[in-house]
């Protein structure tokens, strides 16, 4: 594997691409660069103690990889699969800091668990009903941007002026070079491996709606993974996706973006992840691949894995199932979402998004008619 180019030098590279120095994004900047200073030494001790053993770390089974676009299901997913024993995951503080934490995980988490509640990403994501505890599992996706790799498409948040440029690059793969996905592969199995070796070579469940339209790219890495799809009524996709949008500009963009736009980004994203996810699942071979609706999940979430555990041949179901149950009994109910649907949302939607309605069977839907109550996390 490539040595990567130090996480400040492509830093600074991607906010000097952008533009994006500026007094009004002081504080912002601020606190990538001080993550990255305070992380430095840990930095330097992993890479000098622990890279040969994670190059040479050898996958016993090929990743289990959940997919479905954002807002979908996939979170609440990959929480409920990681109970069962079996299994490993990449965690909360290990997205954030993935540079360090094998090294580091257990002397920091305490101290990054006193960051203040009243923080807005913290506040947001509270409201969102997204889980911040930090061993509670996260996305991949996330730790390719917390490392500083070029080839994360979260860039297309971070500066949302070229937010197509990065989709089509790191989520589409449409317009980057040989080199840009050797790069994405090579910082990927990276991330896997270090995880892996983290988790005592368990199984990995790695949760990132991105996947969805790189399966062949996974394919040629893990000839035998295996991938679970999940979907939702998609007006609901359209408006969660929105606050999700709104958190992510609010605390992390360094540039300006209007809400058409941010729009508009939704229904084109949406609408080429779900095609590519279509045309790419073909090639799945068989027992390796298997979907669920999001509104049968919630009802019965235990049932459905069982479903899923029989459809991808995974052993050890009978043995889950308690701590499927524990965890659903334990888990404190997300806030429901009820969505007024507007005219003019609702037109544009049906319009673009008609392929998904046919091919997952969701009904068309008039203007002034509310989502019904999840009752759950719709994460």
């Amino acid at each position: 594997m490539k040595a990567r180019e130090h996480p400040v030098r492509n830093l600074t590279s991607q906010i000097k691409a952008n533009n994006a120095f500026s007094p009004d994004n002081f504080a912002k900047i601020s606190v990538f660069y001080l993550k990255l200073i305070i992380q430095e030494p840990f930095r330097i001790y992993e890479r000098l103690s622990y890279t040969n053993e994670i190059q040479e770390h050898r996958l016993k089974k090929d990743p289990i990889f959940i997919i479905g676009h954002w807002r979908s299901g996939t979170s609440f997913l990959q929480y409920l699969l990681s109970q069962d024993p079996q299994f490993g995951f990449m965690n909360k503080f290990q997205v954030v800091f993935p540079d360090i934490f094998i090294s580091s995980e257990h002397a920091l988490k305490s101290l990054v668990n006193k960051i203040p509640s009243s923080l807005n990403l913290i506040r947001d994501a509270q409201n969102m009903s997204i889980n911040l505890e930090l061993d509670s599992p996260s996305e991949i996706e996330i730790a390719l941007t917390t490392m500083i790799s070029p080839a994360s498409l979260h860039w297309g948040h971070i500066f949302p002026k070229d937010a197509e440029h990065y989709f089509n690059k790191y989520l589409f793969f449409e317009t980057a070079t040989e080199q840009e996905i050797q790069q994405w592969k090579d910082d990927y199995r990276y991330l896997i491996k270090k995880t892996s070796l983290e988790n005592d070579g368990k199984q990995l469940i790695l949760k990132s709606p991105a996947n969805s339209c790189r399966i062949d790219k996974l394919l040629e890495l893990y000839p035998k993974a295996q991938f679970i799809f999940i979907h939702r009524n998609p007006y609901d996709v359209f408006y969660s996706s929105k606050k999700l949008w709104d958190t992510l500009l609010d605390n992390l963009a360094l540039q300006k973006y209007s809400e058409e736009k941010r729009e508009n980004a939704i229904i084109d994203v949406y609408k080429k992840l779900m095609l590519c996810y279509i045309e790419q699942k073909k090639a799945v071979p068989h027992k390796q691949l298997t979907e669920i609706r999001f509104d049968h999940f919630i009802k019965d979430p235990v049932n459905e894995l069982s479903t899923v555990y029989e459809k991808l041949d995974i052993t050890g179901f009978d043995a889950a199932k308690s701590h499927f149950k524990e965890f659903l009994t334990q888990k404190e109910k997300g806030k429901s979402s009820n969505y007024h649907y507007e005219e003019c949302d609702l037109t544009k939607i049906n319009k673009e998004w008609k392929f998904a309605f046919d091919y997952w069977n969701y009904s068309i839907r008039k203007a002034g008619e509310k989502a019904k109550n999840v009752g759950l996390s719709e994460t």
